[in-house]
């Protein structure tokens, strides 16, 4: 009996520790910070300069593991053969409340926790890059609020839109690409023509138009919208990530082809990029460093790692238009 209320008090103690600690006013808790304390933010950058006679190379992703979910490979290919690399996250993905649960044990939405959170993700981000190969001044972080998108492409085009998880209106991290920009359509619009204006990327990788993820979806329409801004007309490359049953099987299976899915084969036309051994090996070894992502949807992150990488084609038609 007593060794039973012995273990029964250490349960108890380790619920409440963490839960105490949740509950410090203004101080994200210690475990978001879990086997990344000693792994540095990646620092604030600018445009780096555009390399001539390569493939400049713009990788577009709404949150830190899309780019690697979708591109992975072939990055570590692309630099390989000497070509430039440019990576810009759209978000710090710092609106991830399961991954936020896991860590913290805590109910509460506090605002300090989600912003540890896009910092760990962003962690993350540099540690997967490097493994890829891809260099600390190609690595860009615009800051804009992660699940919200869509609400800058429309109902916040010049009104700044106040995140419901950090409770900012502005990209307030540390390195974020423009700290003067605020949480609008306009600002974002104008950090991705600036960009495109100074890297000058011959060709482009962003998510689909008709990605389950209404940020990814969002991605691809201000994309439209700055080409048509700045007249410039790399080539544009569709790389899918959230599709309704998609990729199956749900687990590690470097053997196995992805392939397209089905309600998606007539609508666009579909590419492949075969991976070598090696650039599938970095692909996981990357996919790996997202620690915060693989304890809550390791399978789903782990179903990329294929054969070959797909994108689409289909460049954009008409004006752009929001």
């Amino acid at each position: 009996m007593r060794r039973r209320k012995k273990v029964l008090r250490w349960m108890l103690g380790l619920f409440l520790v963490p839960l105490a600690l949740g509950i410090i006013p203004g101080v994200p808790h210690p475990l978001l910070e879990l086997f990344t304390w000693w792994i540095p933010i990646p620092p604030r950058v600018d445009v780096p300069t555009p390399k001539e006679d390569v493939e400049r190379v713009l990788v577009l992703a709404p949150h830190p593991d899309d780019e690697v979910l979708g591109v992975g490979g072939t990055m570590v290919d692309l630099l390989e053969q000497g070509h430039q690399v440019l990576v810009v996250f759209l978000t710090a993905g710092d609106a991830n409340i399961a991954a936020k649960k896991f860590f913290t044990w805590s109910p509460l939405n506090r605002a300090e926790d989600y912003r540890a959170l896009g910092y760990r993700r962003m962690k993350e981000a540099g540690a997967a890059l490097r493994v890829l190969g891809v260099p600390e001044d190609h690595v860009i972080f615009l800051g804009y609020p992660d699940r919200g998108l869509t609400n800058l492409l429309t109902t916040h085009w010049d009104v700044p839109y106040r995140s419901p998880y950090t409770k900012m209106d502005y990209p307030f991290y540390r390195n974020s690409f423009n700290p003067e920009a605020r949480y609008t359509g306009q600002d974002l619009l104008q950090d991705l023509c600036t960009i495109l204006q100074g890297f000058q990327p011959t060709l482009i990788y962003v998510p689909h138009p008709d990605d389950g993820h209404p940020d990814h979806r969002a991605a691809s329409s201000f994309l439209k919208l700055a080409l048509g801004e700045t007249g410039l007309a790399p080539e544009v490359r569709y790389y899918l990530i959230h599709a309704p049953q998609w990729p199956l099987p749900r687990r590690l299976d470097p053997r196995v082809p992805l392939a397209a899915p089905s309600f998606l084969q007539d609508r666009w036309e579909w590419r492949e990029v075969p991976l070598s051994d090696r650039a599938a090996a970095k692909k996981l070894e990357a996919l790996r460093a997202y620690g915060s992502q693989r304890v809550t949807n390791g399978r789903f992150l782990a179903s990329f790692v294929r054969q070959n990488e797909l994108y689409a084609v289909d460049l954009f038609s008409g004006a752009p238009s929001r």
